[in-house]
């Protein structure tokens, strides 16, 4: 319903708003005298309501506003301007009848603001060039390419997001841009990730190239770092006025790639020689929205830290790869690499120093590979490695080769210089391999077997070996524990600690986990435990004793009218969620109305040191409350005086295989003492376990030792009896 001249398609730009804006349903446009010019015909608002409502728009500052009309219906108001900030073109947007009353997405913002300059510079050019059909028809062309550009951005699978990796997203990227974009090359370079993609037209390699990707890096990407903004490069003079001396044959437009910082990571350009038409304001929008793309990209699938392509992008990858591998049976590798003792590097120097060790590390990996190989951050300070067409024997000679460079790291630290390893499993990926999460769950397992060798090994995914049997074996525990739990057929046994140079009227008792058999039976820790540790079951069994510990303790006190104290052991796997394991004691300690005070936890030095963090701030909490705690193995860590002064512990518990030791070996009878004064001077209570023998006991209590406990002190037994039987004898 064109009200004067105008060859302008309207109708056209307005099937781009409804389907790049899906809140806009209609549109009429005024000129800058308000003359009517345009309205669809499905339009439902009345342009004479609209009239003086743009008059207030084009009058005042705002470019942009929402109005209710009568009946409830709405119109966005939207100022188009020239470049001299005049108005040339006021339109009045209906919306449809939803809570979100303007075009709000950044997608439909991006398509807006694109479909917008083209209306304004058609329009403009319209009324300027009316009697040039040569020109028109190349405007209705340039709609229609735009048309064309914009399905690719907007409407460009977002599935794909989570069917293709990281890698294979972006080439996509630039290959659509390429085959939308009349320009002689395509570069996208985020130099923190190793990415640097072009395309030529044709594929035909143009003059200059790397001179011009050379000057993309070093001179330009500055620029955009600075300015964050999209730059065009059409003459010799714009380079000028940016600070680009450089001179090259090409007309340009770069844009930035960001992180979700917003930080300037690297660039998308595009490029034509020097003869070719001028870059537009058209072109340098739609290459930000491409950018902004890249960026989403870029976020979604690699690693901020390494620049590495992350677990959801490998996951893709080997999801790939194993179709490939089921249609052509070849067998490719995988392996899992962790960097061994990353806590204790954290804790002696600092966060800082252990990501610039993962840093380092992941650096390594992916110079030491092919480069359709794949590297990949999996975890905090794990890797996962993907070589392709590359069976196990040989996959063993690349990793060994990378755990020699990684050993010879320089990670020097304010003056603290600490050795460096891996531990790397593993596996196959081929026909037989069923699943990604399989095939990482081998590779884990791999190295899990390696972490347990010691440092610096490697171990390869072998359905016959040893390991493998074990693990196995294990696995039969698991539904065994999982049944425990649900039937209550755990048993709480306890073993009396006790004064080596004095007397105390409250006993103190170490708890301890049996599982009831079949027939009624006690199976010992050692049967099950390194199943539930391997499979991560031993939070579960953590909460379930302290619940039963607690219910009993009240029990035993209320039968025997004495009161005594124990210690329930704790693993690493239960401090990795601290803030809710502590709020779930004091919950405890509330509902059986428990003194604190009767409660020491016992924590392993190594899973101390392992979740050094998590302890602190658990330790901290429950201390607080009035529990105390007890440094379980002390001695065995390399760094333990180190550790044990950021922890508020009550107890050192001096690991077992020095006192067993302690009448025939005078370096076990030293630790043993060193650790005695150690803890003395830092006014806390000592424990020796393994007391077996008498003549251990004495030697124990002459050094200074404060408690004992071991088999020439007590045996285990149940716990509801073990207090009855030792308020008896007293």
């Amino acid at each position: 319903m064109p009200a004067h001249d105008s060859n302008v398609h309207f109708d056209n730009y307005l099937t781009l708003l409804r389907d790049y804006c899906p809140a806009v349903c209609g549109i009429v446009v005024f000129d800058a005298e308000l003359e009517f010019v345009w309205q669809d015909n499905s339009c439902n608002i009345d342009r004479e309501r609209v009239k003086p409502l743009a008059q207030v728009l084009k009058d005042g500052a705002t470019d942009d506003e929402v109005v209710e009309l009568d009946r409830g219906d709405r119109v966005q108001l939207v100022k188009l301007k020239n470049g001299s900030g005049d108005p040339v073109l006021l339109l009045g947007l209906s919306l449809k009848p939803r809570n979100d009353a303007r075009i709000e997405s950044v997608a439909g913002q991006q398509a807006f603001i694109l479909l917008s300059e083209l209306l304004l510079a058609d329009y403009q050019q319209s009324r300027t060039l009316a009697s040039k059909e040569e020109e028109l028809s190349h405007m209705t062309d340039e709609l229609t390419r735009r048309y064309e550009e914009l399905n690719l951005i907007y409407k460009a699978e977002d599935q794909a997001m989570n069917i293709y990796h990281g890698r294979e997203l972006l080439r996509q990227l630039v290959m659509n841009t390429s085959r939308f974009l009349n320009v002689d090359i395509i570069y996208l370079y985020i130099g923190g990730k190793n990415i640097a993609m072009h395309k030529f037209r044709g594929d035909n390699p143009v003059f200059q190239s790397e001179a011009l990707f050379e000057c993309l890096r070093e001179t330009v990407l500055p620029l955009l770092e600075t300015k964050k903004t999209a730059l065009v490069i059409n003459h010799i003079e714009d380079a000028q006025q940016l600070g680009i001396i450089t001179q090259l044959p090409f007309k340009l437009v770069t844009s930035p790639v960001v992180n979700i910082e917003n930080e300037v990571i690297g660039l998308l350009a595009i490029a034509s020689q020097n003869f070719a038409v001028d870059f537009s304001n058209s072109d340098r929008n739609l290459l930000d929205v491409m950018s902004k793309k890249a960026s989403k990209i870029a976020q979604s699938h690699f690693d901020p830290l390494t620049g590495l392509e992350n677990s959801n992008s490998f996951e893709l990858i080997l999801k790939d790869l194993l179709k490939q591998s089921g249609a052509l049976d070849v067998q490719h590798a995988i392996a899992n690499v962790d960097i061994d003792r990353m806590a204790v590097i954290n804790d002696i120097s600092g966060r800082e120093a252990g990501d610039l060790l993962i840093k380092k590390v992941g650096q390594t990996l992916a110079g030491m590979v092919r480069s359709r190989d794949v590297v990949a951050r999996i975890g905090s300070d794990k890797f996962g490695v993907l070589l392709e067409n590359c069976d196990l024997p040989t996959a063993k000679i690349v990793m060994k080769k990378i755990a020699h460079a990684v050993a010879s790291i320089d990670m020097e630290w304010e003056g603290e210089s600490h050795q460096v390893s891996v531990s790397i499993g593993i596996a196959p990926v081929n026909a037989q391999a069923r699943s990604v999460t399989g095939l990482l769950n081998a590779a884990e397992t791999a190295r899990n077997v390696s972490k347990e060798r010691g440092r610096n090994s490697i171990h390869v995914l072998d359905m016959e070996d040893s390991d493998l049997l074990l693990r196995k074996e294990q696995i039969r525990w698991v539904g065994r524990i999982q049944a425990a739990l649900r039937e209550d057929r755990f048993l709480l046994y306890a073993q009396l600690i006790q004064p080596l140079k004095s007397s105390t009227d409250r006993p103190h008792y170490e708890i301890l986990l049996r599982m009831q058999d079949s027939d009624g039976g006690a199976i010992p820790p050692g049967k099950f435990l390194p199943a539930a540790e391997s499979f991560y079951l031993m939070s579960s069994i953590d909460y379930w004793v302290i619940n039963r510990a607690f219910a009993e303790l009240v029990e035993v006190s209320r039968k025997s009218g004495k009161g005594c104290q124990v210690s329930i052991n704790l693993s690493g796997q239960s401090l990795n969620d601290p803030t809710g394991l502590a709020a779930y004691i004091e919950n405890k300690l509330e509902e059986y109305r428990l003194e604190a005070g009767d409660i020491c936890f016992e924590i392993t030095e190594s899973a101390a040191i392992a979740n050094i963090d998590d302890a602190r701030v658990f330790i901290d909490q429950l201390h607080a409350l009035g529990c105390e705690f007890s440094l379980d193995d002390f001695g065995t860590g390399l760094s333990s005086f180190a550790y044990l002064k950021n922890l508020q512990v009550d107890y050192l518990k001096i690991d077992g295989s020095f006192v067993r030791d302690i009448l025939k070996d005078t370096v076990s009878e030293s630790m043993v003492g060193a650790i005695n004064q150690v803890g003395q001077a830092m006014n806390l209570k000592t424990v020796a376990e393994f007391v077996e023998s008498d003549a251990i006991r004495h030697k124990l209590a002459n050094l200074g030792v404060d408690y004992g406990q071991g088999y020439a002190i007590d045996t285990p037994s149940p716990f509801r009896e073990i207090h009855l039987r030792d308020v008896k004898t007293a």
